[in-house]
């Protein structure tokens, strides 16, 4: 435990410094994830490589925000964004209540793509003087616009493109609870409103007017701009760098058609001015992301999630509902902060499904972006409302702790439907919990092996040889024909299947027999194999007994105090625990080119729908050739729930993978 202490202290060091406003974030988070390499005893050429290989893993990340920041200056600066607030502004009436709703409405809806200081200061001085002069608080102003701000910024690319690379989830997987949270968070801000409202009856005018720009009117259809990149997400599946490319050239083609290069180019260039700190921050996180990979660090780190004491529903609620203020000044639970440490040690100790973490980290940044008072946009909006800081984190914090809570508690009660996972259980063991049906061999079949053959007549000699030994050491073997893979082990009457086969092929000396022996639990997954083979002038019927007893006995020496032998012939299943996160599936390159699935019967990958031989067209929305082979097969066993778009008999099917199996026993 001594190492995860140093580590913790180099977090609360830096935590310090960051929240005493000594160092700033994009310096910190680099500098700890430096300096947690060095306390755990990292070696310096690996502390090197790292650093530079970190400060490039996000790159698909910040290049969306980059991209993100031209959608927002192209909306800014061709009229959208104020064309849309001054017609909620005409339909809002004359009262302040149902004008700053619809206000609000509209700045959620803008933030979905927008991002970035630059996007808030412009939106906020449009929205906020419009707000302030038609009576509506300052306090009240100031709150619910960073309210509807976070409200928006739930369903924002920027954010999803984060969650996508960093965790190796895909948007489907999280579509169900960000639109339920989005619900919990405008209940919050419309009874904030109505509270407010109601507190402050006497509504003080601004002392400034609005300034008097000179309106510009922009097309009906140009107001689609700020949304058009969730429909091309979300529906089309186009990625989130290209949905905001292509938005913004729309939205200067029906606004701008003939300065659309010159607007476009200085778009591109006060994007960039407005998201580089986003993106410095980025490149530091994305240095302790690599940093937490290193097995020094995760090996000091894991004793802190060790127990899955984090899939307690009760623990999960406290801590990323009620410990919700803890996202506070870059503090542990903040993801663009130190917190990316902690929600990285979560992913890699497969403690909680990756989608669960992410919705972990979207329920805490609802109290993060609303209350942070380190955040430069509530410095901004403190600023230009005259309003202190601190009010505005006392006024919205207990509102935005209750949607974190509520968010947890709906997480965790309602987590099959939501993320297609049980990632939640009191008193059911957590490989249990991720179990179905059909996963181990039935009672009866405890102990009992069957053996096959591929029908050639020196196999099934083989086979009768492969019986005969192990019955005579007192194993229980008998034939049975079967594809174990095709079906789970519900029925099955064996826990352990053996299949014999043969092969000659001519060599100088004569003709060689190979007697191969291949182990594989009741579903269908191999365990081991052997081979024996020799040379002679005729292969007999002898022969491949003899070959085939000195594979059996090979397997029975496999077998002799095998703690992985003695839980496949109880149970069907070769796992200890100990034993990594898995989906019991695996990816093969076949000879036609195509990328094909063998998944063990009755495993979570087999529940979730994949089936053998299904061609993969896609992994996680890309097509797989696109990662490459190895690449694309690696991904069967890093213990993430990717998603697929298989071909089954000339059918498209898509496959979301829910929890992986965890061997607790």
């Amino acid at each position: 435990m001594i190492p995860a202490f140093l580590v913790l202290a180099v977090f609360v060091v830096f935590a310090v410094m960051m929240f005493r406003r000594w160092m700033p974030a994009i310096v910190a988070v680099p500098a700890m994830a430096v300096t947690m390499m060095l306390v755990v005893g990292v070696p310096l050429p690996h502390i090197a490589s790292l650093v530079v290989s970190g400060a490039s893993s996000l790159a698909p990340v910040y290049v969306t925000v980059i991209f993100g920041a031209l959608l927002a200056r192209v909306t800014l600066d061709t009229g959208i964004a104020r064309a849309l607030v001054n017609l909620a502004a005409e339909y809002g009436g004359e009262q302040p209540f149902v004008l700053a709703l619809v206000l609000c409405a509209v700045v959620a809806l803008l933030f979905t793509s927008l991002s970035g200081l630059g996007a808030i200061i412009m939106v906020g001085s449009i929205v906020l003087p419009i707000m302030m002069t038609t009576g509506v608080p300052r306090t009240t102003a100031a709150t619910m616009f960073l309210m509807s701000f976070a409200l928006g910024f739930i369903f924002n690319l920027t954010n999803w493109k984060f969650y996508t690379q960093l965790f190796g989830v895909v948007p489907q997987q999280l579509a169900h609870f960000a639109a339920l949270l989005a619900v919990v968070d405008a209940i919050a801000l419309i009874v904030y409103a109505a509270f407010s409202f109601r507190r402050e009856r006497g509504y003080a005018t601004w002392a400034v007017k609005a300034e008097n720009e000179r309106e510009s009117s922009v097309p009906a259809i140009a107001l689609l701009t700020p949304v058009l990149p969730i429909v091309l997400y979300f529906a089309l599946r186009i990625d989130a760098m290209l949905a905001f490319v292509l938005s913004a050239i729309f939205g200067v083609l029906v606004t701008r058609p003939r300065r659309a290069i010159p607007t476009l180019v200085a778009a591109a260039i006060r994007g960039v001015e407005d998201v580089a700190p986003a993106v410095l921050l980025f490149i530091g996180i994305g240095m302790l992301l690599d940093a937490t990979k290193a097995p020094q660090l995760a090996s000091a780190l894991t004793p802190l999630v060790a127990g899955g004491w984090i899939a307690n529903p009760i623990a999960f609620v406290a801590i990323f509902g009620l410990l919700s203020p803890l996202t506070l000044y870059r503090g542990p639970l903040n993801p663009f902060g130190v917190g990316i440490a902690i929600f990285t040690v979560l992913l890699a100790s497969h403690a909680l499904p990756a989608v669960v973490i992410v919705a972990a980290i979207m329920t805490v940044v609802q109290v993060q972006n609303v209350c942070d008072p380190t955040n430069t946009a509530n410095v901004w909006v403190a600023n230009f409302t005259g309003v202190p800081i601190d009010t505005i984190t006392k006024r919205t914090l207990p509102f935005q702790v209750a949607v974190a809570t509520v968010a947890a508690i709906l997480a965790v009660s309602a987590s099959v439907p939501l993320f297609g996972t049980k990632a939640f259980a009191l008193d059911v063991a957590p490989a249990d919990a991720q179990t179905a049906p059909g996963f181990f061999a039935q009672t009866s079949a405890r102990g009992k092996i069957a053996v096959d053959n591929d029908g050639a007549p020196l196999s099934r000699t083989a086979a009768a040889a492969v019986i005969d030994d192990l019955r005579h050491a007192d194993m229980q073997a008998f034939t049975d024909h079967d594809d174990p893979d095709a079906k789970n082990c519900a029925h099955k009457p064996y826990a352990a299947y053996l299949f014999v086969s043969t092969s000659t092929f001519k060599v100088i000396e004569g003709t060689d027999l190979d007697v191969g022996v291949r182990l594989e639990d009741c579903g269908g997954w191999i365990v081991n194999e052997w081979h024996d083979h020799a040379t002679a002038g005729t292969v007999t019927p002898a022969l491949s007994g003899r070959l085939a007893t000195e594979g059996a006995q090979r397997l029975r020496t496999w077998a002799s105090g095998s703690a992985r032998a003695t839980a496949l012939f109880e149970n069907g299943l070769a796992a200890v625990a100990g034993d990594p996160p898995t989906y019991y599936y695996t990816l093969f390159k076949t000879l036609d080119g195509n990328m094909r699935v063998y998944v063990r019967a009755g495993g979570p990958a087999y529940i979730a729908g994949l089936r053998t031989n299904d061609i993969v067209n896609k992994v996680d929305g890309r097509f797989w050739w696109e990662y490459g082979t190895y690449q694309t097969q690696l991904r069967a066993y890093d213990g993430k729930p990717h998603a697929f778009e298989v071909d089954r008999n000339g059918e498209t099917v898509e496959v979301q993978l829910g929890a992986p199996y965890v061997p607790t026993t």
